[in-house]
């Protein structure tokens, strides 16, 4: 009995093993994570709003992009996938801070990290009054690559950006902050 408890054993680790070497490359398929960004994706967003990259917006910029692709069961694209959509319930002071601007505060409020002062405006949509449930709230990130009218008015008196990104099926979406 010890010898088949032993050989059930090996042949499990063995499995194991071998679903290390699968072909996992972020493609479709691939479960939805945070992103950094490179040198090159900061680099045309910077040269595009004129805008010095800041590792320190960058940084927060990930804290929500890890937040976002945490849960995925809100979580869904647009039909052509040039948007990516969460939707969330959100404690008053969440939403009471989204709707001063105080989005360090309100990003706390939500979990999503420490954020520290509200210096920064992000460059991605944040509804507050979408739907019929006044506790909801649906965060609206852009493809890679796509410029928005809610990141040009948020460049708008800034002169820092950083960025992240949320991976789904492959396919890249921006979260981007102004400072």
């Amino acid at each position: 009995m010890k010898n088949w408890k032993k050989l059930l054993a090996c042949l499990l680790v063995g499995l194991m093993a071998l679903t290390v070497f699968t072909a996992c490359d972020a493609s479709v398929g691939a479960p939805m994570g945070p992103k950094p960004s490179d040198a090159a994706s900061a680099k045309a967003l910077c040269d595009r709003f004129k805008k010095t990259y800041s590792v320190e917006l960058s940084e927060k910029a990930y804290s929500i992009a890890n937040w976002v692709a945490g849960t995925s069961v809100s979580c869904d694209t647009s039909k052509d996938k040039t948007e990516f959509y969460r939707v969330v319930k959100a404690n008053n002071e969440a939403r009471a801070s989204l709707k001063e601007e105080k989005y360090a505060t309100a990003f706390e409020n939500l979990s999503m990290g420490a954020f520290g002062p509200d210096n920064f405006v992000p460059g991605f949509e944040i509804e507050t009054e979408w739907s019929l449930k006044d506790d909801t709230i649906r965060f609206t990130l852009p493809k890679d690559g796509s410029v928005t009218e809610t990141m040009t008015k948020a460049a708008e008196g800034k002169t820092k950006l950083g960025v992240a990104y949320v991976v789904k099926d492959g396919v890249s979406y921006a979260v981007v902050l102004f400072g």
